[in-house]
């Protein structure tokens, strides 16, 4: 019996360094096929331009197609969960925006896929630092007097959000958090609606994106208020931080990153990762990214595990202070 039992484990370790081997085999001869992007969100967009621009240096680089599919729906669940479901061999990635992988499991209480689970986290691969606008009328020229103003008048302002768990919603919840103050949501379904309204003063005060603040700005429609990254902005750079303009430790920076599904081999995350970095920092990327407000990152797979952590940490704790959730 013991013989027998010897022989079934001999045989067991034997099949293990066979399947370990073919995949070794498989993975340096990775890719070999297309490899297909899916992301969450429609064509157009900051989503949109950095999954195609990848595409491209990615094709190139690797000498395979780089596919691009749009799939919105169901605030990136969709997308999601389309690749939760595809082969774990690096030939259907998902390009998430932060929201999907750090937001979205606390927020919906039967999210289909659980991101630490399910994925395995290739590259961050850009970054952008919403900007804190505000309609001419507010009588604010800076965040310490939109506070004091706020604190004076409490219930009187409101903010755009364009949807329970964006970042221009739970940004502002946190600004109010952290210094106190009552300003109230209104929900829109897309910036452009929620832009028009802060412009023509229906809304006070919102967050977005560096090009349209700069662009409003620059044609007296909106005032600039704060950057809410850690630096100021190369595009703006007398706007200050809201951390250095009385407000210490706040940040407001979105992401986008690269993820497989989980249980992909190391040699193909670790193939992707080399090239996606590689790509990131080609002018061709990297010139056509800036110029979008954004900043290129370019992570390592050990960086984006990290911040998906402390990013959920954080956010967690402000879902639960707003009492935030989508009922499915």
């Amino acid at each position: 019996m013991k013989r027998i039992a010897g022989l079934g484990l001999s045989c067991a370790l034997a099949l293990g360094c066979l399947v370990s081997a073919l995949s070794a085999v498989r993975s340096q001869d990775f890719p070999n096929r297309p490899i297909k992007l899916i992301l969450p969100q429609p064509a157009g967009g900051a989503v949109d331009l950095i999954s195609r621009t990848i595409a491209d240096r990615l094709t190139e680089q690797m000498k395979q197609p780089v596919i691009v599919e749009n799939m919105p729906g169901a605030n990136g669940s969709l997308a999601a969960g389309a690749v939760v479901r595809a082969a774990a061999d690096g030939y259907t990635l998902f390009m998430a925006v932060d929201t999907n992988l750090v937001v979205n499991p606390n927020l919906y209480p039967n999210l289909a896929y659980d991101p630490f689970r399910d994925f395995a986290p290739i590259s961050i691969l850009a970054k952008v630092s919403l900007v804190l606008v505000a309609n001419p009328k507010v009588p604010a020229n800076n965040v310490s007097e939109l506070i004091a103003y706020a604190k004076a008048n409490p219930g009187k302002l409101n903010y755009a959000s364009i949807g329970l768990g964006t970042q221009a919603h739970l940004g502002m919840e946190l600004f109010k958090i952290m210094t106190k103050t009552d300003i109230n949501q209104v929900s829109y379904r897309g910036t452009a609606p929620a832009m028009t309204d802060v412009v023509s003063g229906q809304v006070d005060v919102m967050f977005t994106g560096p090009p349209s603040a700069k662009a409003m700005s620059e044609g007296g429609k909106l005032k600039l208020l704060a950057v809410a990254g850690k630096r100021r902005l190369s595009q703006m750079p007398d706007l200050p931080t809201v951390d250095e303009s009385g407000v210490p430790g706040y940040e407001l920076i979105g992401w986008f990153g690269l993820v497989a599904p989980a249980k992909t081999p190391q040699p193909v995350l670790d193939k992707l990762t080399q090239e996606v970095r590689k790509a990131v920092a080609d002018p061709r990327f990297s010139d056509r990214i800036t110029a979008q407000g954004l900043e290129v990152f370019g992570s390592t797979s050990e960086e984006m595990q990290a911040l998906m952590q402390s990013d959920t940490k954080k956010w967690v704790e402000v879902i639960k202070a707003t009492g935030a959730k989508i009922p499915q």
